[in-house]
């Protein structure tokens, strides 16, 4: 798997260098990607799905024990077939949908490490690896969404998307954190084969992970991103919208949902919740929709809330049905996407009350949409209605208020299905100027590629059981539950096909009566507008952001350096301090030595204690100078000559410094000790802290100590008796090079502070 996933970086690659003499031909090369997932499918697929996981390991960090690990079961071939699966059509789609440029090759680039990110996300088993997998879908797609960089509502949109999903990326990397703490393990397989229980810890982190899957798979009340990510190129949506991104949402509350469920009570009333608001308020806002693509979008936001509740429930019979319902959504979904962009390829419009007349002048491309749509409608033999069966069938076991609230979202579905095929293909609304179309060749990929989804769509629907084998398998992998259900054409007369039937119906007399809907929706649009959404919150909270981020950067970054170090400091004292409450605490020797020590450390500390009340700046330097030569005269109490020189020059030099630069300044300072307090206060938890810290490391010391190594090693191995000398020319001889090299660094900035101050001086003399 890591050979595909390596496949696409250099497929991408190759795209970026030879852009431009590749030209039309790009996209057949980004085809590549998806077409080398497909054959690591084909050679690897029967042993995936006989139970034989196909595993790799690399090392990642040794040091730190990473690693970027594989394991592709037959839950991860199931999304694998998908994203290829998809994927392939929609590359040689874009060859005919893009004129041959460097930019549309740079798209093709862009969209291959975009589905390699995918695939390297649905086959990780690690749970850090599959977070980088994971950002990387969103930094690419931010690139597909804000493809037409002109347009503020393609760089809007792009950023909305990035903000939200990287924002819930990183708040399921906090949860990722968080579980493997409380796992003892990063990998999903044994996670999710003994997942723990019992933690306010795991509250925490499956409220995270659950966060991040919300916000990529568009989920409410993060659902707005999606529709707006209809600025991007058709064929970026397509993908987007039915194999990749959105999945990845999908993929990880399937992955992890049974063992959510195990850990937290809140976990499956929440997946419901979330899933049924999102699919009702997908399929009504998709009645409102005069853009087919946004009709579309929203579509899709609907039929999401749909799997994510399947496969977060952690039911098995649910799970299966979630499964299911993903292929057949990918493969419609897919051919709808397609089908617009093929039509606004040609008639320059997605507007559904200027098309006219497109299913006589598209003949071919009606019948491939009207297969997508028959199987978005669920309608009886095709492979929608197979897998809402199985579908219906768990929600009415496990709960009649399930199934009729599922029911009722269907319905919908049903209706805007109906107000996208008449908007596409019936006759323009009176009043406005009508936009035809052009027959498509059958050669051509606008077509051909639509309608091999279709026919995928279509012939999977006849024979189901195609599919069978890969659905019960992911479904057994999640669940542990063979056969948890089943995919029939036709389910016989029973209670789950007359709900299925009920929502059908109810949604055609929706479609019949589409112009009292459209009053409906309008009305209640006016009303809803005065409401908060979604996008009104977003839209809201980036200037509020923006504020913060001033605001806060104007105190924080504030010009003063005092104010700089301070901050420092006190994070470098709270964070250790806060970390060691409640802790064992460690046994701390009273520290001892002879008269003369104790009395030159009174004066040390007396100097210090008496720097902040004095207002002079000469007295000042005096007590500056005072404290080293204090330290100077401790080297030299505890045998340390050559100690005792360096700190008697520094402190020298230091003096003589600080001397030359007061001859320019105020002989006082401008303001009284008090105003000094806040540093005062600083100061005193600096010095308070490194003074415990220190004790309480030196009495928490369990082994030799290095200085008694560096002794024994210092005439062997550095043929030297002074040890100080030894240390810092031999053992620690690039240190010493750095310390050098930071002094003449100081240096240089010293003299630039100080030549223009002695310029100014003679200027003004």
């Amino acid at each position: 798997m890591a050979l595909v996933v390596l496949i696409h970086l250099a497929v991408a690659g190759i795209l970026v260098l030879f852009r431009r003499p590749l030209g039309r031909w790009a996209f057949v090369v980004g085809a590549l990607g998806p077409a080398s997932t497909l054959l690591w499918a084909a050679l690897n697929g029967s042993r995936v799905l006989s139970g034989d996981p196909a595993t790799e390991s690399f090392t990642w960090v040794a040091s730190l024990d990473l690693t970027i690990a594989f394991r592709v079961d037959a839950y991860s071939l199931l999304f694998l077939l998908v994203v290829a699966g998809i994927g392939l059509p929609i590359f040689l789609y874009s060859q005919s949908y893009f004129s041959p440029s460097s930019r549309a090759t740079n798209f093709a680039a862009t969209m291959t490490l975009f589905a390699g990110s995918m695939v390297g996300l649905v086959a990780a088993d690690h749970l850090l690896a599959l977070f980088v997998f994971w950002e990387l879908t969103t930094i690419t797609s931010y690139l597909l969404i804000g493809y037409y960089d002109q347009k503020a509502e393609a760089r809007s949109a792009a950023l909305h998307a990035a903000l939200v999903t990287g924002g819930g990326g990183l708040a399921m990397l906090g949860g990722i954190v968080l579980l493997a703490g409380e796992a003892g393990t990063y990998l999903i397989s044994e996670i999710t084969a003994n997942p723990p229980v019992g933690s306010n810890v795991l509250t925490v982190a499956w409220a995270l992970i659950l966060l991040g899957a919300v916000t990529k798979s568009a989920q409410f009340p993060f659902h707005a991103w999606l529709p707006g990510a209809m600025a991007a190129p058709t064929p970026a949506s397509a993908f987007l919208h039915s194999a990749t991104m959105v999945k990845a949402g999908i993929f990880l509350v399937g992955r992890l949902g049974f063992a959510g469920v195990a850990a937290a009570d809140w976990w499956q009333p929440a997946v419901f919740t979330i899933g049924f608001i999102t699919m009702v308020l997908g399929g009504w806002r998709a009645l409102r929709q005069y853009d087919l693509k946004l009709l579309l979008a929203f579509g899709t936001v609907s039929q999401l809330g749909f799997m994510f509740l399947l496969l977060g429930s952690g039911i098995p019979a649910l799970a299966f049905g979630g499964l299911a319902i993903l292929v057949g959504h990918a493969l419609f979904k897919a051919t709808l996407f397609l089908s617009v962009g093929a039509i606004d390829h040609e008639t320059g419009t997605r507007d559904l009350r200027r098309l006219s007349g497109l299913r006589r002048s598209m003949p071919r491309l009606f019948w491939v949409t009207t297969a997508a749509a028959l199987s978005m409608t669920a309608m009886p033999l095709t492979l929608g209605f197979a897998a809402k069966e199985a579908a219906f069938d768990g929600l009415l076991a496990e709960s009649v208020w399930l199934i009729a609230a599922a029911a009722t979202a269907s319905t919908l579905t049903v209706a805007y299905t109906a107000r996208f095929m008449f908007g596409a293909f019936g006759p323009a609304v009176p009043g406005t100027e009508p936009a035809t179309g052009k027959r498509l060749a059958s050669r051509s990929a606008l077509l051909w590629a639509p309608a091999l989804l279709a026919v995928m769509s279509v012939g999977i629907g006849l024979l189901p059981t195609l599919v069978l084998p890969i659905v019960n398998g992911a479904a057994k992998v999640v669940s542990g539950v063979a056969k948890a259900g089943k995919l029939v054409i036709w389910p016989g007369f029973v209670p789950a096909l007359a709900w299925s039937l009920a929502s059908l119906t109810a949604g055609l007399l929706l479609a019949w009566r589409r112009q009292l809907v459209d009053r409906t929706t309008e009305a209640v649009g006016r009303v809803a507008e005065r409401l908060p959404s979604a996008d009104t919150a977003y839209r809201r909270s980036i200037p509020a952001l923006l504020r913060f981020a001033d605001r806060s950067s104007g105190l924080l970054q504030n010009g003063s350096l005092p104010a700089y170090i301070a901050i420092i400091l006190m994070v470098a004292v709270t964070a250790p301090t806060v970390a060691a409450i409640g802790e064992s605490p460690v046994l701390v020797t009273p520290p001892g030595g002879s008269m003369l020590e104790w009395i030159l450390g009174a004066l040390i500390v007396g100097f210090a204690v008496a720097l902040p009340f004095v207002r002079r700046r000469f007295a000042v330097v005096i007590l500056l100078g005072g404290v080293g030569y204090g330290i100077a005269a401790l080297y030299s109490v505890f045998g340390g000559p050559d100690l005792t020189l360096t700190q008697l020059l520094v402190e020298t030099l230091a003096v003589a410094l600080f001397a030359f630069v007061l001859r320019h300044l105020p002989a006082t300072f401008s303001r009284p000790a008090t105003a000094r307090l806040p540093r005062l206060a600083v100061a005193l938890a600096v010095g308070a802290f490194v003074f415990f810290a220190g004790l309480v490391v030196n009495g928490a010391r369990s082994s030799e100590t290095i200085s008694d190594t560096l002794v024994a090693d210092s005439v062997p191995e550095a043929a030297g008796s002074n040890v100080v000398n030894v240390i810092l020319v031999d053992f620690r001889a690039f240190d010493t090079l750095g310390e050098i090299t930071v002094l003449v660094a100081a240096a240089l900035g010293a003299a630039g502070l100080v030549i223009p101050v002695i310029r100014d001086a003679r200027s003004r003399t």
